[in-house]
């Protein structure tokens, strides 16, 4: 069972950089359209040297961001990635939650997004997770949500 991610970001070629974050609850829906919104003004204003990125995001299931730049155009910078990563710390302040927990990961079980500890992966054997190690906007389409026991890491 393989969702459909192959239409996110469409402008974006498969070779893009992307970064996943993923909160520790789901959001509620007043706090998802304010992620929105900061989402859109910072990828619309993030820089590499100066030079404008060319960035997209968005909030998925109300708990994971997702950025993405494409490199063809203008690579992106160690100051850059860190600007990302001060955002993202920043919506975690604002609204008490932690986006840096890699011990989270979100499963999908009877098609319903869970939050779950690395710890407890073995008890979702059969249901399917959301692959944090990705890298590529290609691997976001085609591989982010995979087999529990197809997993390389679980």
């Amino acid at each position: 069972m393989q969702q459909s991610f192959k239409r996110l970001f469409p402008e974006m070629p498969d070779e893009s950089r992307v970064w996943t974050y993923l909160c520790n609850r789901s959001l509620n829906d007043q706090e998802a359209n304010l992620i929105e919104n900061q989402i859109k003004t910072f990828t619309g204003s993030w820089k590499a040297h100066q030079k404008p990125l060319c960035a997209n995001g968005q909030l998925l299931f109300n708990q994971y961001i997702v950025l993405v730049v494409d490199e063809s155009i203008e690579r992106i910078s160690g100051c850059s990635i860190d600007s990302s990563v001060h955002f993202v710390k920043m919506i975690e302040n604002h609204l008490e939650v932690d986006f840096f927990n890699r011990l989270n990961v979100l499963v999908l079980k009877n098609e319903t997004p869970k939050l779950v500890s690395y710890h407890d992966i073995g008890s979702y054997k059969g249901d399917f997770v959301f692959n944090p190690r990705i890298e590529s906007l290609n691997e976001l389409r085609e591989n982010w949500l995979v087999g529990i026991k197809d997993a390389p890491y679980f």
